[in-house]
This record gives C-alpha cells, structure tokens and sequence, in this order.
C-alpha cells in the first residue's frame, strides 16, 4: 500500500464551522485539539441563520408566579426594569459521562495522515467535555478497556478538566473489550438522569449492547452512541490485495479487496443499519463518525439534549 503523507496547513478553522483536519492532526497536545474542534462548531453555529439551541448558559430566568421572591435579582431588576429570579446551579446542570472503547480495534487508521479512531474518539470526547466546560455543565470519564474499570465522576471546576484530559490521554488499547459488560458495571455507578456519551466502533454482539443501552435507559440516562470508523471502514476503497490482520484477535487473512468489497460494503452496511437501529428503539441518539472529518455532528448531539431536544425520557 502507497503510504499518504499528511497535509498539513497553516488555517485555523474554516469559516461556516469547518475544521481542518490536517492541522487538527498535528496540534501538539489534546487540549489544543479539543479547542479548536470546539471553536470550529460555535464558529458554523454562529453563522447559520438557522441557529438552533442557545450556547451560552442562562443564568436567570422570567419571573414567574409562585416563584420564591427572595430570588429575585432587585439590581437586575433596577437596570431592565423586568423582575428575573436567579437559577441555581443544581436546576441547570447536566451530568455528562464520556465513556471511550479502548479495544485493540480502536487502534486503527487506514494510513498516514488519517488519526486512529482512539485518538480520534479522545478528542471528540475533550471537545465535548469542553463544551460542557462552557455550558458550566459536569462531566466525567469512563474507559472501557483492558485495565479495571475506574470512572471519573462529573465535575466542573478547572482542576477537573486538567485531570480529565490527564485521564483521557493516558488511556491505551489492548485486547477485546466485552462494551456491553462494561456498560453495564458503569450504570451501577452513575446518579440518575446523565447525559451517557459513548465513543466506539462498537464491535461487540449487538444483543447484547441492546441489553445494556436498555438498562441505561431505564435509569432514565439520556444516551448517545457516536460510531467512530475509518473510511477505509466505510468505503473499503483499495484497489489492490493484502493481509489483514484482526487487531484483536492477531488473526491474519489474505483477501484480494476488488473481490470481496462488494459482499463487504454489504456486510457492514447492514451491520451499521443494525447498529442504529438498536440505540434508536430504545430511544438513544446514534452517529457515524468518519475520522477524515472532525466530528462536529458529536457536539451538536450533545446541545440538542441539553435543550431537551433528543425526545427520550432521561431528563424529566
């Protein structure tokens, strides 16, 4: 295979949202990664005439009858004329708990200039919580991986996010990783009512995925699956034969690709459909992630049921 060198550029991000891969690729550091993903969305989000849900958090609301009066803000009210009360922390808070797959699967990119799908998978994560950051929301980490499972609670504050991203950059794959297992134990730990984010190729027996989105669910967490695929994953586009080696498994197999993308494209086309079908009959939100684009689709997800806007039960 012809090795692709990496294009690197010297923009930031693109006016209307884009984000450059490229740059993105070669930023030294996690934090300055998740920055500019970050940046790239509220820039496309701030020109679109079709602005959706408010970025900045609020933090009074209208008076309304029967609210308590001495939350009224009276300095406020001396300056606007209109009575405001103050809105606590506690009633616009959301706990938003990022889980990353670090199966062997996830070490994975197609060629060079491309991230891995774990390093692709971190930095939507730290965008995410970057954005929470912004919106004064918590969040915390999960990893399912080869090591005991600890989970990072949700916090806010400033130390928070420098032991997050501590946490998130530290994480290496190894190994299968039984997702739905993992799910499971971290449903034992979570208050109710969180924002679940998981980031994975979710190769795992989607029954049994089923069972544990259920339980989550059911705990009345609002979930998002974000399928993280190489596009080579996705379009198989190689025009020539070789062996592929299962990342987990260390099985090895010789395929002429021109011979068999068609029954694959098949194949995984049907196991994505599967996929989305599952999150979306228990009433989760799904995306498809390619790591050739930067994942603004992740955080849009994440303002829309911050806003209320996924329709699930999760938060009442």
């Amino acid at each position: 295979m012809t090795a692709v060198p990496a294009t690197v550029f010297s923009s930031a991000p693109r006016p209307g949202g884009e984000v450059d891969m490229g740059l993105l690729a070669d930023l030294p550091g996690l934090e300055l990664q998740a920055r500019c993903v970050m940046d790239g969305f509220l820039a496309g989000r701030h020109r679109s005439p079709r602005q959706g849900s408010s970025v900045e958090f609020a933090e009074y609301r209208s008076y309304q009858f029967g609210d308590d009066p001495r939350r009224i803000d009276w300095r406020l009210y001396g300056r606007t004329e209109r009575l405001h009360v103050k809105r606590y922390e506690e009633e616009t808070q959301l706990r938003v708990i990022l889980i990353l797959d670090a199966s062997a699967s996830m070490d994975y990119r197609s060629r060079e200039g491309l991230l891995t799908k774990l390093d692709f998978a971190r930095i939507t994560l730290a965008a995410t919580a970057l954005l929470a950051k912004r919106q004064q929301d918590a969040f915390g980490l999960a990893v399912a991986g080869p090591a005991p499972l600890e989970v990072l609670r949700a916090r806010s504050s400033a130390p928070h996010w420098r032991t997050f991203l501590g946490r998130l950059q530290g994480v290496e794959t190894g190994g299968e990783v039984p997702l739905a297992a993992t799910l499971e134990e971290i449903a034992e730990t979570l208050p109710r009512r969180s924002l679940v984010v998981i980031a994975s190729d979710f190769y795992d027996e989607t029954e049994a995925l089923a069972g544990a989105l259920r339980r989550l669910r059911h705990d009345r967490h609002d979930v998002v699956g974000l399928q993280i695929c190489d596009p080579f994953e996705l379009d198989f586009a190689l025009d020539a034969q070789g062996t592929f080696v299962d990342l987990e498994s260390g099985q090895r197999l010789l395929l002429d690709t021109e011979a068999v993308r068609a029954g694959y494209l098949e194949r995984f086309g049907a196991f994505r459909a599967e996929l989305a079908a599952t999150f979306r009959d228990v009433g989760a939100g799904f995306e498809t992630l390619s790591t050739a684009r930067a994942p603004l689709d992740a955080l849009t997800a994440y303002l829309a049921i911050r806003q209320g806007g996924q329709g699930g039960e999760g938060r009442r």
